[in-house]
């Protein structure tokens, strides 16, 4: 990466934790989702920036390009991001997941750790493919056999039998 990106994405993906816990909360205002999120967030009494995507396109769009999706909302904390129905699938189960990345934090992972991360990531990854793949087998093993498409043409043809002319 060029220095300027270095410092910019760093910036973006880590946020030093102090006593007051603090993450990035990307939102779009439109997102009924994010408003339900921020309102038991702030019922919880954790603290976060919130982010609206539209207005920080720079850093929305490097979100995008390291998650390759950009769905709202997004949560930053740490050196993770966190999408909906991935990483957590309730507002009730992102506070506790954020209140035990509070008590217990992440520590910064080195060059080769990530690498090893991203490895096992493939694994996993390749393993889930795999399951899915037997289970679509059996599926298809339980369904009938499906008759042939009617197309409209027969295989026998059919020869007009002439009339005999009348007399």
């Amino acid at each position: 990466m060029k220095g300027n990106q270095k410092g910019f994405l760093s910036s973006l993906l880590f946020i030093n934790f102090k006593k007051n816990t603090m993450f990035k909360l990307y939102t779009n205002p439109t997102c009924h989702y994010c408003n339900r999120i921020k309102v038991q967030l702030d019922a919880a009494g954790l603290e976060y920036e919130e982010i609206v995507a539209q207005n920080n396109q720079e850093e929305w769009n490097e979100i995008i390009r390291i998650t390759g999706i950009g769905m709202t909302p997004t949560i930053v904390m740490q050196e993770e991001i966190w999408l909906p129905n991935r990483d957590f699938r309730t507002p009730e189960e992102l506070i506790e997941r954020i209140k035990h990345y509070k008590d217990t934090p992440m520590r910064t992972l080195k060059f080769e750790e990530r690498i090893n991360q991203l490895h096992n990531t493939v694994k996993n990854l390749t393993l889930l493919l795999n399951q899915m793949n037997q289970t679509i087998n059996q599926m298809n093993t339980k369904i009938p056999a499906q008759p042939p498409i009617n197309t409209g043409q027969s295989k026998q043809q059919v020869t007009p039998t002439p009339i005999p002319a009348a007399q």
